[in-house]
């Protein structure tokens, strides 16, 4: 009896064993990865988790749009892109930047102390990201159109070096590419060159239709997003120690890392389809400006089933810190 009760116990954890689904998650920068990591959320997980890690979320949009991920975190106007050109991929979940953390960066010696001193300047964006959003906006603002300017549409590292080398006046780019120039290359804010009233900040948690038709994926990437939620939520508590974290796993000074964190405020959101809405208002800028070639309609582009978990995180980490907001207006005026 004991031997058959033991061979019945070693079927069954080789069918545990071979039910254990894998999740291919890409990310930009290791950062989100880095923060479940630290934070204790990938202890336990009923699922493997197989990580690679871009320097931007297009090469994210490209690695699920060819079926080599699974789930993918990035910015909305990369998910825009691939979602207008058919990729078989939906958001399933959020959180938002600081959209300040999104900005125009200069040299000191540049000569722009305002947006209206852009004009005639060659500008390093990357094509159809957060940069080139940006920058159209920016020029806007300053009451300029995008030809009073020349656009050089450049990835990250080679914006960085691009500004640094002179080859471009000015140069929009995010967290952690922002502290980095500002910090090490001695770059320079541009005046009002920041993206709060112009991007949202929102950054999605993106999966292949194939996975979300997988019942056992389905149900990793809902478990996925609620500890990422409390992650981000661990993070933002725990600066000093994620920090450390980053510095040591992206090989990064942890000045930059501190800077990137206090910058960048990140925090979990509620997925809901008042995000349709701010993705469609994106959308709508970019063909505006032809940088989409077609109208999208983007209402399709969101599956909102599986963030209940993940909602419930932020709800919590919202109402928390409106208490806390609360409790310290009364102290003040006591």
């Amino acid at each position: 009896m004991r031997l058959v009760a033991a061979i019945l116990l070693s079927i069954m954890a080789t069918a545990a064993t071979a039910e254990k689904v894998t999740l291919r998650l890409g990310d930009v920068k290791g950062d989100r990865f880095i923060s479940l990591r630290e934070s204790g959320e990938l202890k336990n997980l009923p699922y493997d988790l197989k990580l690679t890690s871009f320097e931007s979320g297009a090469p994210v949009q490209e690695a699920l749009n060819a079926g080599a991920l699974d789930v993918g975190f990035t910015g909305d106007l990369p998910f825009l892109f691939v979602y207008a050109a058919g990729a078989p991929v939906k958001a399933v979940g959020a959180w938002q930047n600081n959209p300040d953390s999104i900005a125009l960066l200069t040299r000191a010696d540049s000569n722009i102390y305002s947006l209206k001193a852009l004009k005639g300047k060659k500008i390093a964006v990357n094509r159809g990201g957060w940069g080139h959003y940006l920058v159209l906006g920016l020029l806007e603002r300053a009451g300029l159109k995008p030809d009073d300017v020349t656009l050089r549409f450049l990835g990250p590292v080679d914006g960085r070096a691009a500004l640094a080398s002179h080859a471009v006046d000015a140069w929009a780019t995010w967290e952690p590419y922002v502290s980095s120039a500002l910090v090490v290359d001695k770059a320079v804010l541009v005046p009002q060159g920041g993206g709060k009233g112009i991007l949202s900040g929102y950054s999605y948690a993106l999966a292949r239709e194939e996975a979300l038709n997988d019942p056992a994926k389905r149900q990793a990437i809902a478990d996925l997003q609620a500890r990422l939620a409390r992650a981000q939520i661990w993070a933002a508590q725990h600066p000093a120690e994620f920090a450390a974290a980053l510095s040591k796993s992206l090989g990064m000074p942890q000045t930059i890392t501190q800077r990137w964190i206090a910058d960048a405020q990140i925090r979990p959101v509620s997925f809901t389809p008042a995000l349709a809405a701010t993705l469609q208002q994106s959308a709508d800028f970019f063909y505006r400006y032809r940088v989409l070639p077609k109208a999208v309609d983007v209402r399709q582009a969101f599956d909102y089933q599986l963030a209940d978990q993940a909602n419930q995180v932020a709800e919590a980490a919202q109402q928390s810190a409106s208490s806390l907001s609360v409790a310290k207006q009364e102290s003040v005026h006591e």
